[in-house]
């Protein structure tokens, strides 16, 4: 009652005093955020899909203002809805989260490198965050299972949103253009750092390729008299190996001639 007799209540934080309603929306798929999003109950039930879309994460602050991501598993999707003619509604996930603490969660910042220990849960009962504040991730386990220390950990992969820029804080041009522009896909390639190469030291100690061709006039004349050596050999073997006179050994020369008809 002091909500509808206060006229400075804003008219939104009104409804929402009034309470939401009974029922709510329960969903399998749901996008937002350049995200599409799936329960993993609906993901159990659909064998076909490509991709596994159930994975979040969520950055929040501790009570050292730290930064800390938490990171989970959607159980289902639900809608909420308030009383009141604005149809106020909100979308939250139901989350399964694992430990944030180092027993459920290892990093390694120098590589970049997220791990979550999928058998480890939250200790605290906080299973909701709204659809807004996620980002979705990818958790890929080790190829070697057989390892004791690998096979109860994933890797996390943070995945990049399609077709979604992010809000720029330093726009402050107060009359954007209204025309369309051309949707960029927002994605972070890599891990931050960079590395040169400088060659500059190296190429004064760059040996030139030496070429391989014979110009010594003394070596040419060896080798000229060397293959003329060689050919009048071959010639001394023929003759030899002939026994009939020269009409027959100009024909084994020859060999088989495919015109010759005597041959068929």
């Amino acid at each position: 009652m002091q909500c509808l007799q206060n006229p400075t209540i804003d008219s939104a934080l009104r409804e929402l005093s009034f309470g939401f309603r009974r029922m709510v929306t329960s969903y399998g798929v749901y996008d937002v955020n350049g995200y599409r999003f799936r329960s993993e109950e609906y993901e159990r039930t659909k064998p076909r899909l490509t991709t596994v879309n159930s994975g979040v994460c969520v950055p929040c602050i501790d009570e050292n203002d730290n930064e800390l991501d938490y990171y989970g598993i959607i159980k289902d999707i639900i809608k909420i809805k308030w009383q009141g003619h604005m149809q106020l509604e909100m979308v939250l996930f139901d989350c399964c989260w694992f430990d944030p603490t180092p027993d459920g969660t290892r990093r390694t910042p120098n590589l970049g490198l997220v791990e979550v220990k999928h058998s480890s849960r939250l200790a605290v009962f906080e299973p909701f965050v709204m659809a807004s504040q996620v980002k979705q991730v990818y958790y890929l386990p080790y190829a070697c299972s057989d390892k004791s220390d690998l096979k109860d950990w994933w890797v996390v992969y943070i995945m990049s949103p399609r077709n979604y820029i992010p809000a720029n804080d330093a726009n402050d041009d107060p009359d954007p253009p209204n025309e369309a522009t051309e949707v960029i896909f927002y994605q972070e390639d890599g891990l931050p750092g960079s590395f040169v190469i400088d060659l500059g030291a190296d190429l004064d100690n760059i040996v030139p390729i030496v070429s391989d061709e014979i110009t010594n006039p003394i070596d040419l004349e060896f080798l000229a008299k060397v293959n003329t050596e060689a050919q009048d050999e071959d010639m001394d073997d023929l003759e030899s190996d002939g026994d009939g006179d020269g009409e027959d050994d100009h024909d084994d020369l020859l060999g088989y001639l495919p015109n010759d008809p005597d041959d068929f």
